[in-house]
């Protein structure tokens, strides 16, 4: 199952994709994260997470507000994508660390898919 997953992954074609939205909703059950592949927009769906952590270096200066932002000024790009399987107390979890400098994102969740959706301005 997980070989299969790296594989989706891969085919995504992360690589320096620019990251339009990072969502948490449901009090953190479900995470959202958005980038761009051209003329679409992929989504990686997370569902059932159990933690999720979000680091922004203390380095790069938030000048602005990323909510008044254009999409051009949005300064997060996929850089590296890890998922390992793991187990924890009878549980089988996904857990990935996802590098979108100037964030460092964890995630533990139980369920993960990949969707492409038209462009959000």
């Amino acid at each position: 199952m997980i070989t299969d997953l790296i594989k989706q992954i891969e085919s995504s074609y992360y690589w320096d994709a620019r990251v339009k939205k990072l969502d948490c909703s449901n009090f953190g059950d479900e995470v959202n994260l958005v980038f761009e592949d051209g003329d679409i927009d992929v989504v990686y769906h997370f569902e059932d997470c159990y933690q999720i952590q979000i680091k922004h270096s203390i380095e790069y200066s938030k000048i602005n507000s990323s909510k008044e932002l254009t999409r051009n000024q949005l300064p997060y790009f996929m850089q590296d994508v890890q998922v390992e399987e793991i187990r924890i107390d009878e549980m089988n979890f996904l857990q990935f660390r996802i590098n979108l400098f100037p964030i460092e994102l964890h995630i533990l969740c139980k369920t993960f898919r990949i969707r492409s959706d038209n462009p959000i301005s």
